[in-house]
């Protein structure tokens, strides 16, 4: 019985490869445009990220971490956060770039490849720097992949809800940008968060807030997708400017001090 819920979180990584596949092939499946095929994939990879988020935590619950099961979950996340996503994105908006001349075309591609080139550095990077043991850190250096796969899937999901026509596409080329070179910054990103009772009041506004959004998201699913993601990004860049700054000017005080002494 030990052995096989010590199976489980690897179980659960593989199942978030096949929604990462399952996004691709219904790409191929519907043809391009901006229809059922990119509300579909968008779904898979939003399921995709909620068990990629369920693995490691099991893992670490039931003290089964490895080599392997880390290195299982970063091949997962390439092709479930990265793959998947840059085939939406080229899917939807950059492959049309193509009718306008080669280089046009040749921008678009390697415009949607950016979330598989640069979420793949990520990994690699993060692979590099942490260990096994230290995968339970609380802060993350740069946009994690799943964060960034989120953010494009729930952008789809959001307009395409609203039905409000294909302007909305034109954002897909910031958004890119912006989710790719956040992925490869040393911005510091907050996972999960932690919850202990031993902690009191400390986190409590944290508890509160992930309780509103994860309500908000039960009831207006798709439309809260957005939002939330948001909320999640400009959070941590608020923090990391207002410690970037902090950081600064305790760094001119200590040369102002050694100055005057």
């Amino acid at each position: 019985m030990n052995r096989a819920i010590d199976r489980l979180p690897n179980l659960i990584t593989f199942l978030n490869v096949l929604f990462g596949f399952a996004a691709v092939a219904s790409l191929i499946r519907h043809g391009q445009g901006l229809g059922g095929g990119a509300v579909q994939a968008s779904w898979f990879i939003v399921v995709a990220a909620i068990l990629d988020a369920m693995d490691g935590k099991l893992a670490r619950a039931i003290g089964t971490q490895s080599a392997l099961g880390k290195e299982l979950d970063s091949l997962s996340d390439a092709i479930s956060f990265g793959l998947a996503p840059s085939a939406l994105l080229y899917y939807m908006h950059f492959a049309a770039w193509s009718t306008r001349g080669p280089l046009w075309g040749l921008a678009g591609f390697l415009i949607s490849a950016m979330p598989l080139i640069f979420g793949t550095f990520r990994l690699a990077r993060f692979n590099v720097e942490t260990g096994v043991e230290s995968a339970k850190s609380k802060f993350f250096a740069g946009l994690p992949i799943p964060a960034s796969a989120g953010l494009i899937a729930s952008y789809v999901l959001f307009f395409h809800e609203l039905d409000m026509g294909t302007f909305w596409v034109k954002g897909l080329l910031p958004l890119t940008l912006v989710a790719s070179f956040m992925m490869v910054s040393r911005v510091r990103f907050e996972g999960m968060p932690y919850f202990s009772l031993k902690q009191g009041g400390r986190n409590s506004w944290r508890f509160t807030l992930f309780i509103l959004v994860l309500g908000s998201i039960l009831f207006l699913q798709s439309l809260a997708l957005l939002p939330a993601a948001m909320i999640y990004l400009v959070l941590n860049l608020v923090r990391h400017l207002r410690q970037h700054d902090l950081q600064d000017d305790s760094e001119e005080q200590e040369w102002s001090d050694e100055a005057q002494s």
